[in-house]
């Protein structure tokens, strides 16, 4: 027997084996038995085959008063469907992973990515380009963040569906430079893998630097950089050794919660001590737009994690909203600490803004929650990294775990040994943020999806 999808009113389908639920057709319940399931076909093939199998169109079967069993039978001979219906909550639970990670925690991720050390150069960007035209801009920035976020899913829907090996490509694309590979073809893949691999080691030793330079401006000189660094590299490997997203969605959690109790820290000094001057600082200033868009793009220049991401949920159709839920929710925190940061700290504000509170329990306070979040960063953004090291190798599953956690530890040593020949915070993300940010968020992301969609609008071409 088979059954009517009332929600899609596309096809008549079969339903699957475990499908043991009742439907109402006029009136009577129906017990659905089980049936083989024909393999499901990409939409426009269904459509056309309903079309030319089908007794009558499709709006003169719709049309039919009474859905009886001749209407069952009439339309028997439609053997491909677009979809099946979901009958109960065990079968919806096919398509989720059991150890997966929630949407919650998705989100915390994305918002993890974003929400940095960066966020405390945000009083000075709005002070340079006016609360108004920097939170406008900012809006317009996250929003086409987003939009490359969405190429990325949809190439990989499309590489997906066209490839001669399902599987084989469902494995391809859960890292950022497989993903290039599946869509671009091997040069393209090759090219990404380079520029995540150099982006993750720069920022890793970045990383490195700012904890180190920032915890010597609370600990007795005794403690130089240089052994900061020393001293921090074997807890930036432990966290390297992190496999599993359950562990990092946690770590994740911790690290927003200590940035934003910082930029709270700080908004409540910036308010309580200094005041606001809204008159200072400027509503719209265009001139000094290419110095400051920097500071405030930057944030969002995060894509090369989120493959990983989104391959870790239990529930991966879910990820965009979790995306968009992050990026609203980081928007809005940075919109509102930059603009009350800027009328507080006023024109003359710093670059860091934390460097212009008085207060020695203070500032060291917000320096130590800046440098815990950045801790808890670290896993998410070297796991593209790592991802890719070891596919170099046969894949993570294929590893014995001293190859991968030697691998994860060699990469770590080799960050802080960078950031030692390195020692400024500044120049380290100038190298790796100028070009391979840029290019992984703004640039691949539409070429992925060009490459895939030969049907694409051309004003999307165009954009």
């Amino acid at each position: 027997m088979i059954c009517f999808n009332l929600r899609s009113a596309s096809s008549v389908v079969p339903l699957p084996k475990k499908c043991k639920a009742f439907q109402t057709l006029s009136g009577k319940k129906v017990l659905h038995k089980p049936v083989q399931v024909a393999r499901v076909r990409r939409a426009s093939v269904v459509k056309s085959q309903i079309r030319n199998k089908s007794h009558g169109s499709m709006s003169e079967i719709l049309n039919i008063p009474n859905l009886t069993l001749t209407f069952l039978k009439k339309s028997a001979s439609v053997r491909s469907f677009d979809r099946v219906s979901v009958c109960s909550s065990s079968e919806s639970a096919e398509a989720t992973t059991s150890d997966g990670i929630s949407e919650v925690d998705a989100t915390a991720n994305v918002a993890k990515s974003i929400m940095g050390a960066g966020c405390f150069a945000l009083p000075w960007a709005y002070a340079r380009t006016g609360t108004v035209f920097t939170s406008v801009y900012m809006v317009l920035a996250a929003a086409l963040c987003m939009y490359c976020v969405t190429c990325m899913q949809r190439a990989s829907a499309l590489a997906l569906a066209s490839s001669s090996d399902p599987q084989a490509t469902k494995d391809m694309v859960t890292s950022y430079s497989g993903l290039a590979t599946a869509t671009i073809g091997g040069l393209g893949g090759q090219v990404t893998q380079l520029m995540v691999l150099v982006c993750c080691f720069g920022i890793a030793s970045a990383y490195l630097v700012f904890v180190a330079s920032t915890l010597a401006t609370v600990l007795p000189p005794a403690f130089t950089q240089d052994k900061l660094i020393c001293a921090i590299t074997p807890v930036m490997v432990a966290l390297s050794w992190l496999r599993s997203f359950a562990g990092v969605s946690l770590i994740s959690l911790f690290g927003n919660i200590s940035v934003v109790s910082g930029m709270v820290a700080t908004l409540v000094y910036a308010v309580k001590v200094l005041g606001f001057n809204w008159a200072a600082v400027p509503a719209v200033n265009v001139a000094a737009f290419p110095a400051a868009f920097g500071s405030v793009a930057f944030l969002f220049f995060v894509h090369f994690t989120m493959p990983p991401i989104e391959a870790a949920m239990a529930r991966p159709k879910k990820f965009f909203s979790s995306a968009l839920q992050a990026f609203l929710i980081c928007t809005l925190i940075s919109a509102a600490f930059g603009t009350i940061g800027a009328a507080c700290f006023g024109p003359g504000v710093a670059s860091v803004v934390i460097t212009d509170m008085k207060g020695a329990s203070m500032v060291a306070f917000v320096k130590l929650l800046l440098c815990a979040n950045l801790l808890c960063t670290f896993p998410i953004i070297v796991r593209g990294a790592f991802q890719i090291l070891e596919g170099f190798m046969g894949g993570e599953e294929n590893l014995s775990d001293l190859t991968i956690y030697g691998t994860r530890t060699l990469f770590v040593v080799a960050a802080a040994a960078c950031g030692i020949a390195i020692p400024s915070f500044g120049k380290l993300l100038g190298l790796v943020g100028g070009v391979s940010c840029t290019a992984l968020t703004m640039i691949f992301p539409p070429l992925m999806l060009l490459s895939t969609d030969k049907g694409i609008s051309f004003l999307e071409k165009l954009w």
